[in-house]
């Protein structure tokens, strides 16, 4: 019962569809008062017990990382829908086995990649992937890194404890990785190159930087196609790269930028739970500008009591995970199981490349 956890419980006073019914912890103490904190009507000692109650139709998992397997394997063997905070598991074998277990199982389950729901993310997919605004996607960069130790202790934070999952390539790498594959239709990169820093005392990455490289998905480029009247440009159908920055020293920009060619996309800082999005669209010529475009989605309203910005949103998210129950959907489509595999596997081909240990490595 963290931080997350709370600002997930605090944003469904926006879904009329969801409420919270019961938490537990590792302790009833714990999950008592969690529970007293946001007016939960039970409080459970032991997760056992929770998942014996019928009220509960999905169990929201935002424990540390290093216990995702183990807790959505509890949920899916008792029956439950599951929705496992990202990372949705510290290793590609343990992602397989959950996905596996829930598709066996015929249950929902998803990872809260909760940016995936946002309005001004929504928007931009429908732009770029629908109408193709910015004509045909060349590249996608994206950044998310802050300074950790402004809010969490060294090195006694789980932030740097690699024995339940500690580390940038866990806790923020996740975000990058969903925006580079959103705009490349969720496909796996052909290739991935990775660097990064390790820190000597606790083994966890402090920073790293990614560049995915994605095939195309046909051979004719617009210019050579007699039949395209929209495009002259030779790049092939569904290739481009991706450039990821993210990590635990500095503060950046965090934002994800589409260039396409025939504009870019800036989905606005910050980019893992935006409220704003521009289009800046060219015209015939280098540097010559045809139009540009603000769009703004304000966050819902309330009272606040968030422990992070923008938390308001996950109201996005749970409404939608509500409306898939209900019509009994097994996956969401805007992050579907598929692209949590994707996403799994390419953050642990990172992570062996800048030689971090698993976490239950010695």
């Amino acid at each position: 019962c963290g931080r997350v956890s709370n600002d997930f419980v605090l944003a469904l006073q926006h879904v009329s569809t969801a409420q919270a019914v019961a938490c537990a912890a590792r302790s009833v103490e714990s999950a008592q008062t969690f529970a007293d904190k946001l007016n939960i009507p039970k409080a459970y000692g032991t997760y056992d017990e929770l998942l014996a109650d019928d009220s509960v139709d999905i169990v929201y998992v935002g424990n540390v990382h290093a216990f995702r397997r183990q807790i959505g394997e509890k949920c899916l063997m008792a029956g439950k829908n599951v929705l496992l905070e990202k990372p949705f598991a510290c290793k590609a074998e343990d992602a397989e086995y959950l996905v596996k277990l829930a598709r066996s199982k015929n249950l929902f389950c998803m990872e809260g990649m909760w940016t995936r729901f946002f309005p001004a993310v929504e928007q931009a997919r429908r732009l770029v992937m629908e109408e193709k605004i910015i004509g045909e996607v060349v590249s996608v960069y994206s950044d998310f890194n802050f300074n950790a130790s402004d809010s969490e202790e060294y090195p006694e934070s789980f932030v740097y404890t690699r024995k339940v999952g500690g580390g940038a390539s866990l806790l923020v790498a996740p975000y990058p990785v969903a925006a580079a594959t959103l705009f490349f239709d969720g496909v796996a990169p052909e290739k991935c190159m990775a660097v990064g820093q390790l820190d000597p005392l606790t083994g966890v990455d402090l920073q790293a930087a990614a560049v995915l490289n994605f095939a195309p998905t046909g051979d004719v480029a617009p210019a050579m196609d007699e039949g395209q009247k929209e495009e002259n440009t030779p790049k092939l159908p569904g290739s481009g790269v991706a450039s990821l920055s993210y990590g635990l020293l500095g503060e950046s920009e965090e934002e994800t930028v589409v260039l396409g060619t025939k504009g870019r996309l800036v989905i606005k800082s910050p980019g893992h739970c935006p409220t704003q999005l521009s289009i800046s669209l060219k015209a015939t010529g280098r540097g010559n500008a045809a139009a540009t475009m603000l769009y703004d989605f304000p966050l819902p309203k309330d009272d606040g009591g968030y422990f992070y910005p923008n938390s308001a949103g996950f109201a996005y998210e749970a409404a939608a995970v509500a409306r898939c129950i209900a019509a009994g959907l097994k996956e969401v489509p805007q992050f579907s199981l598929d692209e949590t595999l994707n996403s799994a596997s390419i953050l642990e081909i990172i992570l062996k490349q800048i030689g971090v240990k698993y976490f239950d490595e010695e």
